[in-house]
Parts: C-alpha cells; structure tokens; sequence
C-alpha cells in the first residue's frame, strides 16, 4: 500500500508492506570461487552466477584487490560473481569485521551472464585516494592478474 501526504513544499511518499531484503553480494577478489577468503562465504551461499560492472580495481601489495567507483575515465569491466546469501546478519557482520575500515559495504548495479542488471552489495574502498598505493588491474580480472602474479 502506497500513502502519499504533503509536508512544507514538496510530496512525501510512504510505502508499507513488504520489502525485498537485498541478499546479494557481487565480490570481485578474495571471495570469488577458488580463492583465499572464500570461506567466510562459502556455508551461506545459496546461488552464484558469473557477473559484472564497471569501475577499476587495484591490486594492493598486501595481496588482494580494491574496488574502486570513482568517476575516472577508462573505466573496466570488473569480472565477479553475484552471490545469493542466506543469514544476512551473520555473513554481513563476519564480512563486515574482515573487511574492516578500509573498505565499505555499498550499493551497486551489476550485470549477470545473460544480461540481467540488478542490484546488490559490493565492498569498495572507503578512501578512494588509496588507490594510489595499489596497481591498476587493467582488465578487471582479479583472478587472471594473482595467477599471473603470485
């Protein structure tokens, strides 16, 4: 049920009822399929289909990558994965701790094999300036680039 009402100047619009719960996380890096942190993820993934989006990720010595969606021309296509998540609190509380106050848990679209945007959470850099300090991974592909790297 829509409700709209008028407050000062402008329309107000409240919707009750239920909402989709946004259970999906798109990872690019560590927590992709056949990586280190994967793990953290893995008993609480209930679907997983290859996907992408645009923005630049870096590579960090420290090993593992950085998104990054600044505004910055030559954007990349970033390969990943679109993972369904069940017990949100808990997978999102673990992921939020290990990704600590470098990164944050933001909203983005996506884009899935055959071609379906959507919505879903995504872990960026918290300082974009921080890229600074990382190598630009030019095709996006943060497996190919620790395969060739490590």
């Amino acid at each position: 049920m829509t409700r709209k009402s008028r407050t000062g100047s402008f329309e107000v619009e409240r919707t009750t009822g239920t909402h989709e719960v946004l259970d999906r996380l798109f990872v690019y890096g560590t927590m992709r399929q056949g990586q280190t942190a994967r793990s953290l993820l893995a008993n609480n993934i209930v679907r997983s289909v290859p996907a992408w989006t645009s923005g630049r990720i870096y590579a960090f010595p420290m090993g593992y990558p950085g998104f990054s969606d600044a505004e910055l021309a030559g954007e990349s296509r970033i390969l990943g994965e679109v993972v369904w998540l069940s017990d949100l609190a808990a997978t999102f509380g673990l992921l939020d701790a290990y990704e600590g106050e470098d990164f944050a848990r933001v909203l983005k679209e996506v884009t899935t094999a055959d071609g379906h945007t959507l919505w879903t959470w995504i872990y960026a850099l918290s300082n974009p300036g921080a890229v600074r300090h990382g190598t630009l991974i030019e095709d996006g592909d943060w497996v190919r680039y620790w395969t060739e790297h490590a």
